[in-house]
């Protein structure tokens, strides 16, 4: 898994379609985080769950080892490489603190959520000025 984080209009889907044109992408993650919270669910726990349904379907752990099988319309065995997962979140703290206690909270939350994302990602990209800076 890939973590791409950034301010607003900072390059990160360029950089994506550039370097990762096969993947699979997950786009705005801290919107979910936002739903997550109008919904009174925990937004890390319903980030791990999503992580884990989507290890069960695809490869996401970037090991470039994984081969899974599939039948072909002859009914033969072929290899398929699995496809990458990109996770593109912007950035949401930093800069003046909201007074409104549910932008506070949802700040929060989503900076949990990336902190998630970015322990379990193989790598990390922060962008700036569409410059991509990896950070692991």
């Amino acid at each position: 898994m890939i973590l791409i984080i950034g301010g607003m209009c900072q390059g990160k889907h360029d950089f994506c379609k550039s370097e990762f044109p096969d993947a699979e992408v997950k786009e705005h993650y801290e919107e979910k985080v936002r739903e997550n919270l109008k919904e009174g669910k925990d937004p890390v726990s319903e980030a791990e769950k999503w992580l884990d349904e989507i290890s069960a379907t695809m490869e996401i752990d970037g090991t470039d080892t994984a081969v899974h099988l599939s039948m072909d319309s002859e009914n033969r065995f072929k290899e398929q490489n699995p496809r990458e997962l990109v996770i593109i979140m912007n950035e949401v703290g930093s800069g003046v603190v909201p007074m409104d206690k549910d932008e506070r909270e949802w700040r929060e939350a989503a900076g949990r959520v990336s902190c998630l994302f970015a322990k379990r990602a193989d790598r990390v990209y922060r962008l700036l000025a569409g410059i991509p800076q990896r950070l692991k």
